[in-house]
């Protein structure tokens, strides 16, 4: 019955305007349907008995108004009810008499009531095909939901299995795998956090990212810290392997450079450059200052936390360079531009 009632233009038209050319025939098949209501009529005039003067015209305006649209029922409606006045209840002129008006009256009321009802059929029906198309798109979105936690927890679980794994090989108590663990699983616990607070479409900011990232290092908004560089909206993904790099490099900061003395600070900042292949990427650079002089690993040794960077930020196509200048350790993030949105994360894997 659906099937059938979308196929009629008055029905149609709920979902799909016409174009012009069909709006066009509808008013045209109108006109055909009411012309031939008028000859019927006219035929059926020399045996009817007086008071039949809108026999054919009643459903001429039912068919047109429930099959082309409400308007072109009502453009009928005033040409049969004209019609009938002029050649069957007064023949050759209008009269306006209290028995033709009473009928004209009647006629009016029952048009009316007509096509109120088929304006009220009208209106249920795209009611329910927006009820319809509403469940369409929250049954989409509850699909894109499902796989976008499933994506995630993907992730979540292969950065949990290379922490455990990478912790395993670096602690030399359970104690201090125990603490190790804790740390860097609260860190990815925050990140989701931030991320569970966005809403549908929206994305984190670098500079929030980084800020909640190192919060537990109380050096946000201190003399101690400055972060420079334009909005960068990130998502997904990224949000998380960022947040667990930035807490390492503030765990190892405070265990061992800038942040383990007084007068140490840690300066961040990041830009949006292009590459050889004209593609961009974001660089961010922790450069740290004023701490002990860092002492570089043993050539292919690596400790828990640069093996650790490398790792996770190699998920996201990222890169991770480290020098250490006498000043301070300098560490430089590379990530592809492409790989900031979670859109772009999900083309990647598929």
């Amino acid at each position: 019955m659906r099937a059938l009632l979308h196929r009629l233009p008055a029905f149609a038209s709920v979902q799909d305007p016409l174009s012009g050319g069909g709006l066009i025939a509808t008013y045209v098949a109108s006109l055909i349907v009411f012309a031939v209501a008028l000859a019927i009529r006219a035929w059926f005039d020399p045996v009817l008995p007086a008071g039949f003067p809108f026999l054919t015209f009643f459903p001429a305006v039912i068919i047109c108004g429930f099959v082309f649209g409400l308007r072109q029922g009502v453009m009928v409606a005033a040409l049969s009810g004209l019609s009938a006045w002029y050649f069957f209840i007064s023949p050759g002129r209008f009269d306006f008499s209290v028995g033709t008006l009473l009928a004209m009256a009647l006629y009016i009321f029952v048009v009316t009531t007509e096509l109120t009802l088929i304006y009220l059929v009208t209106q249920a029906y795209r009611k329910e095909m927006t009820a319809r198309e509403e469940i369409q798109r929250l049954a989409e979105q509850q699909e894109v939901m499902a796989l976008e936690l499933d994506h995630r927890l993907k992730n979540i679980f292969a950065t949990i299995n290379a922490i455990i794994s990478l912790s395993l090989k670096n602690a030399s108590s359970a104690d201090e795998l125990a603490a190790r663990l804790r740390d860097r699983l609260a860190a990815l616990g925050r990140s989701n956090l931030l991320l569970r607070g966005l809403r549908k479409g929206e994305d984190a900011s670098l500079q929030s990212v980084i800020f909640q990232a190192l919060e537990p290092f109380a050096i946000v908004g201190t003399a101690r810290f400055t972060a420079n560089g334009p909005k960068v909206p990130i998502g997904g993904q990224t949000v998380v392997v960022l947040s667990l790099i930035l807490h390492e490099l503030g765990t190892n900061a405070a265990k061992y450079g800038a942040l383990s003395v007084q007068g140490g600070r840690v300066d961040l900042d990041w830009l949006i450059e292009s590459t050889a292949d004209n593609d961009e990427q974001l660089v961010i650079t922790w450069r740290e200052n004023g701490g002990p002089a860092p002492t570089p690993p043993v050539a292919g040794a690596g400790g828990f936390g640069s093996t650790l960077m490398k790792r996770v930020i190699a998920g996201v196509r990222g890169q991770t360079e480290i020098s250490y200048p006498q000043d301070g350790a300098v560490v430089r993030l590379l990530l592809p531009v492409d790989m900031l949105r979670p859109t772009s994360e999900a083309a990647a894997d598929s």
